[in-house]
């Protein structure tokens, strides 16, 4: 196999994580500048796969309810304005996914999202660091599947933050769902989720949030694929809404016997609150395991 080099792409990861330059170390520079390594190895070691393999996993990566574990690292870097002030906000979301078998014709896809939130007002010496609302994803879809792929199951979200400015307080609930079409150079796609709340903090208000997620990835080959994105949030309670557009470039590689996904994107809020982001780099390594056997 032939050894890639990818120093340009190494130096875009670790932009965001060290655009701020004036403040002490803290918490939050700790965890990004750990993740801005792991980036730089990843790519600095990168040995592209067989083409056919890479191939087919990026169009595994590019699907939700694909039958394989995976866990991707992701990192979000919003600029904009919280608490009257312009702030700057970095979430790192852990994401491990797991395929269950539970017989011949169902499989059942288990995500987690552990979401690691820094939030500092831009010219300050100090930020905050704390654990957000953990969320779980139990999807059901055919084992068995043509170019259309479907799914659909119970989205919770627990009340873990540690911090009110990282969560929201209450135990919710609701249904999700996907349908995805996906052929060999193209995925195009749509997840939707709401979720009420059902118990929580008394002096928090209650949740009504629906999400819609429309989404195309181009397929180029060696494993590189082109994605763009709709995020709509839409909070009933506050009858206010966000929506951000992505746009991203992702690169299947190997660091030895690891395969990885490598992403890097950027995306602009066309809608939202005066008092939130206005535009964000994104950054992810997702560690792909395809030849794990999955929970039978």
């Amino acid at each position: 196999m032939q050894r890639k080099q990818s120093p340009v792409y190494c130096c875009v990861l670790i932009l965001p994580f060290h655009l701020k330059q004036d403040v002490s170390v803290n918490g939050g520079q700790v965890v990004h500048a750990g993740l801005s390594l792991l980036f730089l190895l990843s790519a600095m070691s990168g040995v592209s796969a067989a083409e056919d393999d890479v191939d087919e996993l990026a169009r595994k990566v590019s699907n939700p309810a694909s039958f394989m574990i995976s866990v991707p690292v992701h990192s979000d870097f919003d600029i904009g304005r919280w608490g009257g002030s312009d702030t700057y906000s970095a979430t790192l979301d852990i994401e491990p996914v797991i395929p269950f078998a539970l017989n011949d014709d169902w499989n059942m896809i288990s995500h987690t999202d552990f979401p690691i939130v820094y939030n500092d007002p831009i010219g300050t010496p100090g930020g905050k660091l704390g654990l957000g609302d953990i969320s779980q994803n139990l999807s059901f879809t055919p084992a068995r599947h043509g170019p259309l792929i479907w799914a659909f199951g119970p989205e919770f979200s627990l009340p873990t933050a540690t911090d009110d400015r990282f969560g929201t307080g209450k135990l919710s609930i609701g249904p999700s769902g996907l349908l995805l079409l996906q052929t060999k150079s193209m995925s195009l796609g749509l997840s939707a989720s709401h979720l009420w709340s059902v118990a929580g903090a008394g002096d928090r208000p209650r949740v009504s949030q629906t999400e819609l997620q429309p989404f195309i990835a181009w397929h180029i080959g060696g494993g590189k694929t082109i994605s763009a994105n709709l995020d709509f949030n839409y909070d009933w309670v506050e009858s206010d809404y966000t929506l951000p557009v992505s746009l991203s470039f992702s690169q299947i590689v190997k660091v030895g016997e690891q395969t990885l996904s490598l992403s890097l994107g950027a995306k602009y809020y066309i809608e939202g609150p005066d008092d939130g982001p206005q535009w964000g780099i994104k950054a992810g390594v997702t560690f792909l395991f395809p030849q794990k056997t999955a929970m039978q």
